[in-house]
């Protein structure tokens, strides 16, 4: 299997990353639930670690402990150990701010916007040796500059910034390892359904009363909590009356690298500071399109269905689980904003999955298999010989879910209704998959719950993880990922971040943001092989040299138990992306180069995760703004 994320692929890598303390992971993780100390036990060549997290609520990134002796650096009291709810940061409508106030009666009121995010500046390549890579010595550079146009080209004005010298203006696609060179875009004839595709910011704004809200979606790999913070302050700058915004990445592996992993070579950063720039400027405009078609809405219809049910091969025609135990959430929710004129405001889908089907061979800027779910929900399905569903109209806004552990399309043989069968990484299965969960989110809406005064609520938490990972660690402090980090809290001598969760409380929609990629176990539970729903497929695979112990793994309340709505959806890298979030039962490392090398089995997560204390501070975040829920 191709793992999508891969950052330590050489022997050369783990010689210059062994001096920076990865032989072992020692010392103490404030936040543990017991007594802050970290507990390593050695498990057949692998060390299964359990560690404590950092929990500050405060934007400085300090550490108190309130009169009710709930110590806000590990979220725990000193006399029950247990998770202690920590107050939210934002709190909407009735923060004791004034920001928000109570606004009995106010309608809801949405608006919504979608604008192209594809870099202004790339140039074309022709990869000789079909390898996804582009290789000066190898492969042909087109050489037109940043519009890729060259003389004689249709349009061609002019020589532009980086024709004819030789050198490629390269944007750097997002996973696979380093140097796959975006050569174009994805065109209408490519495919099932090619036309509209390509790289999107989707935003809806929300307004009810003194309380707005606006969640975006982008079709790139992750957006850093940084970046998030600069979109608020410019939004102040601007006038915008924005109580909070939730900036979501579909997490996809078919468009730029945003984050700074897979540049030209190793440890060249593919981040490019032009292009996140227009990505600002892009999202800033969308909010500002947004609001100028604010308008009240007449109702919600908002439902899911059981994506398994639609498919023998349950929910394999669709998504794998690249790591056991086969553990998938099954549903898929979504919720139609209709405006007073009976016409869609806009659509939301709620689903986990990786964008990654068009996998590593793939050069052309694609949003992979969402683009066909979200214009299916727009615009209809369309086969070749089988009947289509009729769209809803309007813009459809997609939320990718839990996608670690991994769910993803890689290795499905997806079958569709025309009788074609697709497995191997294409445009063509993309779109099959794609236009089968489009379908699949109509019928959510067709027998949904119409909703004629829904009710908008949220709240925000802030917190500042420990780096735990010294590959991480070694990546933020050298620059290759651009974020700002902080330094330890009292008794620590770990690295942290900011970071934060948020709750969104729309009618009976429950969203909770979680900023990276959770494992859905950590959300659904199914260790006892209730979330299979693949027939054949076992819970975990009998050739694993290292299967997980899932008779150690947790009992729950698992996340979705602990939120309150009547559906529940998470919003995945929302306002973060902090890598994989992993159970700590099964978090596995190497004893001999921890977080590098990975140990048998299916561990390669744990080597692109913050560390084992990221699964207990989702518990805490949860629990803490469920909490805030219940008192509503």
């Amino acid at each position: 299997m191709v793992r999508s994320h891969r950052l330590i692929a050489t022997a050369a890598t783990l010689s210059l990353l062994a001096p920076l303390g990865c032989n072992g992971y020692t010392g103490t993780s404030a936040g543990s639930e017991t007594d802050g100390s970290t507990s390593e036990t050695s498990t057949g060549g692998s060390t299964s670690t359990t560690g404590g997290a950092s929990m500050t609520s405060s934007t400085s990134g300090g550490s108190t402990t309130g009169t009710s002796g709930v110590d806000t650096e590990t979220g725990t009291s000193g006399d029950t150990g247990g998770i202690v709810p920590a107050e939210p940061d934002l709190q909407c409508p009735g923060d004791p701010s004034g920001l928000c106030d109570e606004s009995p009666g106010a309608v809801l009121e949405a608006g919504a916007a979608v604008l192209p995010i594809i870099p202004t500046c790339f140039e074309s390549w022709i990869d000789e040796d079909g390898d996804g890579k582009f290789e000066s010595t190898k492969d042909t550079l087109l050489d037109c500059g940043c519009d890729r146009l060259c003389p004689g080209d249709p349009g061609y004005a002019a020589p532009d910034e980086g024709e004819g010298d030789k050198t490629i203006q390269g944007i750097w696609m997002a996973g696979f390892g380093e140097g796959r060179a975006a050569s174009g875009v994805r065109g209408a004839d490519v495919g099932l359904v090619g036309e509209g595709d390509g790289l999107w910011v989707r935003t809806i704004v929300l307004r009810q009363g003194n309380t707005t809200l606006a969640i975006v979606a982008l079709d790139t790999i992750g957006y850093f909590n940084d970046d998030v913070e600069t979109l608020r302050a410019k939004i102040v700058e601007m006038g915008f009356d924005v109580d909070h915004l939730i900036v979501h990445a579909i997490h996809n592996h078919e468009g730029p690298d945003t984050m700074g992993l897979w540049g030209s070579d190793f440890l060249v950063p593919g981040y490019d500071p032009k292009y996140q720039a227009e990505i600002h400027d892009a999202v800033l405009s969308s909010i500002e399109g947004a609001y100028k078609v604010i308008a009240p809405v007449k109702e919600v219809v908002v439902g899911e269905v059981d994506i398994s049910t639609y498919h023998d091969n349950g929910v394999a025609n669709v998504i794998s689980d690249h790591r056991d135990p086969w553990v998938v959430d099954e549903f898929l929710g979504a919720a139609r904003l209709v405006g007073e004129d009976d016409q869609t405001i806009a659509t939301l889908i709620s689903y986990g999955c990786h964008p990654e089907t068009l996998a590593d061979e793939n050069t052309l800027l694609t949003a992979d298999f969402v683009h066909a779910v979200r214009r299916t929900v727009e615009s209809g399905s369309t086969w070749e010989t089988a009947p289509g569903v009729p769209g809803l109209g309007g813009p459809a806004i997609y939320l990718n879910a839990a996608v670690g552990g991994m769910m993803t399309t890689l290795g499905v043989e997806v079958h569709d209704p025309d009788g074609g069968v697709y497995q191997s990484a294409s445009f063509e299965k993309a779109d099959a998959i794609g236009q089968l969960l489009g379908e699949m989110a109509l019928d959510a809406v067709a027998n949904g719950d119409v909703i004629t005064d829904p009710q908008l609520s949220f709240a925000n938490l802030v917190f500042f993880p420990e780096v735990v990972n010294p590959t991480f660690k070694f990546l933020f402090e050298s620059g290759v990922i651009k974020r700002m980090t902080y330094p330890p809290a009292e008794g620590s001598d770990k690295m942290r971040v900011r970071s934060e969760m948020t709750m969104v409380n729309l009618g009976p929609i429950q969203f909770l943001s979680v900023p990276g990629e959770l494992l859905p176990e950590l959300a659904v539970g199914g260790y006892d092989g209730s979330r299979v729903n693949a027939p054949g497929v076992p819970l975990i695979d009998p050739n694993n040299p290292n299967p997980p112990k899932v008779d150690e793994a947790p009992k729950g309340p698992y996340l979705k138990d602990r939120m309150t709505g009547t559906y529940r959806w998470l919003i995945g890298l929302g306002n973060d992306e902090l890598g994989y979030i992993i159970p700590a039962y099964d978090f596995q490392v190497d004893m001999s180069m921890p977080y590098l090398q990975e140990p048998e089995g299916d561990h390669y997560e744990e080597t692109n995760s913050l560390g084992p204390h990221m699964a207990g501070l989702m518990e805490w975040g949860a629990e803490s703004l469920a909490t805030w829920a219940k008192g509503r």
